[in-house]
């Protein structure tokens, strides 16, 4: 950068130059003109002081010699010198009247000579801004550079970046991906393990229910045979699915505000699990001559129809009018599964 600064000043400098020769050149038959007369000047006062001694000399010829009685020869001595004297002040006029228009044209070309230095200084002067201009500039287009190179730099990086991330963020989502399809496959083993359950548990319930219709069934016969009556009785006894015929309320109680769609006893313990159109499942201990209750069980979004412990009294399972059935525990009363 130094060596382009140098090379501008080099330009500058001899463009300078060349427009001062080229300006003048205008003038320099003037100036030759000019010191032409100065020559001349000079010459012609060396002329004039000579003619002065010369005409010293002859004052004191012309008065030794009038001295001597020489009278014609002086006289014509004397006019001969008299007119060359003449010839020569006219001369000396007419150099000092080219004198005085050569110092006059000196004058003019001494103020144009201080015109062009004027300028020369102005030029100079302007240079020199304009150097201090070049050199901010390029200080200023180096500074820039820099910021750009910078900047170069930064953009690669953020471009390298911005790969990794890519990078990054397609293996973030193979990942989901992977686990996404790993979570459909558990839910699919889930979900069959539910079937499964569900299947054994409607076993479970199957068996449960046919056991306990033929100790009934079988209670039943042996009543029917300890009391005498008509045969016809045997028959019909069939339909109940109770273990005796009640012989009064033993319990009375408002259960929902509203219809009661469902009431299921516990397999293991005094409890009753009700179901209505509010929407609620609740649970009632009747175990101490009086009806508590035990819990509420929510979650659902239409009326119960239908409620269903397990066999082993921790889970009951209700079916409401939006087709879908769901699970809550009888400990925390807690929804487990609720699916349509």
């Amino acid at each position: 950068m130094a060596k382009m600064q140098e090379n501008w000043r080099d330009i500058i400098a001899d463009r300078l130059r060349e427009r001062n020769k080229n300006e003048s050149a205008r003038f320099a038959d003037i100036i030759h003109y000019n010191n032409r007369l100065f020559d001349t000047a000079a010459k012609l006062r060396q002329e004039n002081l000579d003619l002065k001694i010369d005409k010293k000399i002859r004052d004191s010829v012309n008065v030794s010699g009038a001295g001597t009685g020489s009278t014609a020869f002086g006289t014509d001595v004397a006019a001969i010198t008299n007119a060359q004297i003449q010839s020569l002040e006219k001369k000396v006029l007419a150099q000092q009247e080219e004198l005085t228009d050569l110092h006059k044209r000196k004058g003019e070309h001494s103020q144009m000579v201080i015109n062009l230095n004027q300028k020369l200084t102005d030029l100079q002067r302007l240079l020199a801004e304009k150097e201090r201009a070049l050199a901010e500039q390029t200080a200023l287009a180096l500074s820039l550079k820099e910021e750009l190179d910078e900047m170069k730099a930064s953009h690669v990086t953020i471009k390298d970046e911005s790969l990794a991330s890519q990078l990054r963020a397609n293996t973030a989502e193979d990942k989901l991906r992977a686990v996404q399809d790993e979570n459909t496959k558990l839910l699919n083993l889930l979900m069959e393990y539910k079937s499964r359950d569900a299947e054994i548990m409607n076993k479970e319930n199957d068996k449960f229910v046919k056991e306990k219709k033929a100790r009934i069934e079988s209670e039943l016969e042996r009543a029917i045979r300890d009391i005498p009556g008509p045969s016809s009785i045997g028959a019909d006894i069939d339909r109940f699915d109770v273990d005796g015929l009640p012989e009064g309320v033993e319990f009375k109680f408002d259960a929902h505000d509203g219809e009661v769609n469902a009431v299921r006893w516990s397999p293991i313990e005094r409890i009753v699990a009700t179901g209505g159109a509010d929407r609620k499942v609740k649970l009632w201990d009747v175990g101490k001559g009086v009806c508590e209750q035990r819990g509420v069980l929510v979650g659902s979004n239409q009326g119960i129809n239908s409620v269903e412990f397990d066999t082993t009294g921790s889970m009951i399972l209700a079916a409401s009018n939006d087709s879908a059935s769901r699970m809550w525990s009888v400990v925390d009363h807690r929804l487990r599964v609720s699916e349509k």
